[in-house]
């Protein structure tokens, strides 16, 4: 079975790509559920994975993660269940058998995964699955920035929004200088999918090893996605056709000062991706955070609306996440070197 990993931004359009691939009549693109990245970045905490007691906990840990997941899959698991499943005990063998089995129940042969920083565990993903395929998604910005201060979950607004995009865009630059262009990674632009969905999903496709399907396209009316598009305020898009209109929506959405700070806290990667910077503004980096970093939000009031079970969901996957990275890192011993 071939995976297609996307390494994308929030805000950028990752949900919108999965939904569209999930959409083909042979890819499953499961909502994210962020199992690989939580347990590979917290891999050193388990130490030998064929002592019983250290198994036990890895496998209780991804039920954990995954009952705790936003968007609803075909398949759920126990603790137990896993263990039956999976008869290899390494970490790269339970990925797997999770992300296979969704597909097995949906019926198709390829794995499209959304899982956020995937540049921090690439090798991990390269060795977990064979030959595995990266989509890198980009966006403006200082759309993105928008998006991020509109949002009712993500805490922060323009000032962190801005750090997460610069960082990650600098980790996939990068990421396609070692790989190579065209190869094992593909780039993709939100605008130039949405101002040309059929075209640039094609293109996608093509690279992938798949054929474009016109479903693609018809993502919302597919159950999966509307489901997701009640699920979260911020997947309420999923339920629409794709909106070719939705960019530049900083020219006014943006005031003069957030604007001229993300293109001067972004402008190295933003002129490697294609975004050209439009402002002027000859205040500096930190005179400019000087003005937003006290209107940066924690919580903002949006919050409040979140339904009850969004909310309530969130804060379990917050609790779970903090009780894995709370543990201390397992000894490392030749035994386990060997075994990896």
């Amino acid at each position: 079975m071939t995976a297609i990993f996307l390494m994308c931004s929030e805000r950028s359009g990752s949900n919108l790509i999965t939904r569209m691939f999930d959409a083909h009549p042979d890819c499953c693109g499961p909502s994210p559920s962020h199992l690989v990245r939580i347990l590979a970045e917290n891999r050193f905490r388990y130490g030998d994975l064929r002592d019983d007691g250290a198994w036990k906990l890895l496998l209780q840990d991804a039920a954990d993660i995954l009952a705790t997941k936003l968007g609803v899959w075909n398949r759920s698991w126990t603790a137990a269940q896993l263990a039956e499943a999976c008869r290899e005990r390494t970490l790269a063998a339970l990925v797997r058998t999770v992300f296979e089995a969704e597909a097995e129940a949906a019926g198709k042969h390829h794995l499209f995964i959304k899982e956020n920083h995937l540049y921090r565990y690439l090798p991990f993903v390269q060795r977990a699955f064979s030959g595995p395929k990266i989509l890198a998604m980009v966006r403006d910005p200082r759309d993105m920035a928008l998006s991020w201060r509109r949002s009712p979950i993500l805490r922060g607004g323009v000032v962190r929004a801005a750090g997460i995009w610069y960082e990650d865009q600098m980790n996939l630059l990068r990421v396609m200088g070692f790989l190579g262009p065209e190869r094992e990674i593909h780039l993709l632009r939100y605008e130039d999918l949405i101002r040309n969905p059929e075209d640039r999903l094609e293109e996608a496709c093509r690279f992938a090893g798949l054929e474009w399907n016109p479903a693609m396209t018809a993502f919302h009316h597919r159950e999966t996605a509307v489901r997701d598009a009640g699920r979260s305020d911020d997947w309420k898009n999923l339920g629409s056709p794709v909106l070719s209109g939705n960019h530049r929506k900083w020219v006014t959405g943006l005031t003069p000062t957030e604007a001229a700070y993300v293109e001067v806290v972004c402008a190295e990667p933003m002129a490697a991706l294609g975004y050209d910077r439009e402002l002027n503004d000859p205040r500096s980096v930190e005179e400019l955070e000087a003005l937003l970093r006290p209107l940066e939000p924690y919580d903002k009031p949006g919050w409040e609306e979140v339904p009850a079970k969004e909310k309530e969901l969130r804060l379990a996957r917050t609790r779970v996440v903090q009780r894995i990275a709370a543990r201390p890192a397992a000894v490392v011993t030749a035994r386990e070197c060997a075994h990896a």
